[in-house]
């Protein structure tokens, strides 16, 4: 082959093969990597959030940005764009009024849990089976954060119920839980505002208030909810959170391990060595293709 012919055939082999490197260079730089999660300070929220960090970051190859915030705050900044997902949605009920003023924005991604539900819980040993005969009664509701689902519910409660008499008190969880345990040490009558999957249903006999009037609905799911622009903008998280479920056993093991150590990752962590096998499932196919060394 003459000489010239050989060396243009040479370059144009070079170019085409810069071509394609370039090409795929510029397809891995425009492809975002970047994910912000946003959270309440409630157990599950905190446990599923965390654990959807770490299979992001270590299984998938993303940077995850956590943002722990208040209830209504983490509505808006997924429908504002400032974060793509928000985990913990309990519908339809629960928080169905913030994704209402947020309809537009707001789409529900996948159901995390199917059997969640909320309302007033007790002790086994509680002389009070209804929300009805909390009525004339000298006891008050202990509560969590003014803006929780829970908390909107139980103002509506007490409405309904005529209820006008019991005090609704507002504390963090971590104080809401330390005053049911120190009422239940002492067998005394305590209301708290609950929800499963929470630890306590493991740790104490607990039961919920019968609810005639259906206030706080018969069941809930927990969904991820993100931006409209996700499935779009960050296709394989999308994909994440629809594959991401529990079932009742693996929730509250997950908790349960996220309370049981001083970092909640360490928690977290233990949960995936012990589930690997759903967590492949999950990440299948969506882990990023390891780059070929030409």
């Amino acid at each position: 082959m003459n000489t010239q012919i050989k060396t243009i055939l040479v370059s144009l082999t070079a170019l085409l093969l810069t071509g394609a490197c370039t090409t795929s260079t510029n397809e891995q730089a425009d492809e975002p990597r970047q994910v912000k999660l946003v959270y309440t300070d409630w157990s599950e929220a905190i446990a599923i959030t965390n654990l959807a960090k770490i299979v992001l970051e270590e299984q998938m190859a993303f940077e995850v940005e956590m943002k722990l915030t208040d209830v209504a705050s983490a509505y808006a900044e997924v429908a504002s764009g400032k974060a793509d997902v928000f985990a913990d949605a309990w519908l339809p009920e629960t928080h169905g009024h913030y994704l209402e003023a947020h309809a537009s924005a707001i789409e529900q991604v996948g159901i995390i849990y199917p059997h969640a539900r909320t309302g007033l819980v007790v002790p086994a040993y509680s002389q009070y089976q209804s929300i009805e005969d909390l009525k004339g009664k000298d006891v008050e509701i202990i509560g969590i954060e003014t803006e929780a689902g829970v908390m909107y519910q139980t103002r509506h409660a007490i409405d309904q119920y005529d209820l006008s008499g019991i005090q609704l008190l507002s504390l963090s969880e971590q104080d809401m839980t330390q005053a049911f345990a120190e009422s239940f040490k002492r067998r005394e009558e305590v209301v708290i505002t609950g929800w499963e999957p929470h630890w306590l249903f493991a740790r104490y006999e607990l039961r919920f208030l019968d609810d005639p009037q259906q206030v706080f609905g018969a069941q809930e799911n927990i969904y991820a909810v993100g931006n409209k622009s996700l499935a779009t903008r960050l296709p394989k998280v999308a994909r994440l959170f629809e594959r991401m479920q529990f079932s009742e056993k693996q929730i509250n093991s997950l908790i349960y391990l996220m309370n049981s150590e001083a970092d909640p990752e360490d928690g977290v962590r233990e949960w995936i060595r012990k589930n690997e096998y759903i967590v492949n499932q999950w990440v299948k196919d969506l882990k990023p293709e390891r780059k070929k060394i030409m």
